[in-house]
């Protein structure tokens, strides 16, 4: 390589370097979360069982979808806010 190459490669290396050092850098913004936030009670279940959770205190209950195949939390059926 001669000189006068030389010289152009490593103008256009000093060229591309100032590029990517001055051209500001945009961040992706946050995703926004989809759908509405939570609720405070949260339904959901497995065959034959149904749980409902109380996330503002953690509280679990759970019921059975058989009276027979098992016991159900005692207070499933009462209301959850007092």
């Amino acid at each position: 390589m001669d000189t006068k190459s030389a010289g152009v490669l490593g103008g256009c290396v000093i060229v591309a370097a100032l590029i990517v050092a001055l051209v500001p850098r945009h961040e992706a913004p946050a995703a926004a979360p989809s759908g509405p936030p939570p609720g405070r009670f949260q339904m959901g279940g497995v065959p034959g069982h149904a749980y409902v959770l109380d996330t503002a205190t953690g509280q679990v209950w759970e019921d059975f979808a058989s009276p027979t195949q098992g016991s159900s939390h005692p207070d499933f059926n009462k209301p959850k806010v007092k």
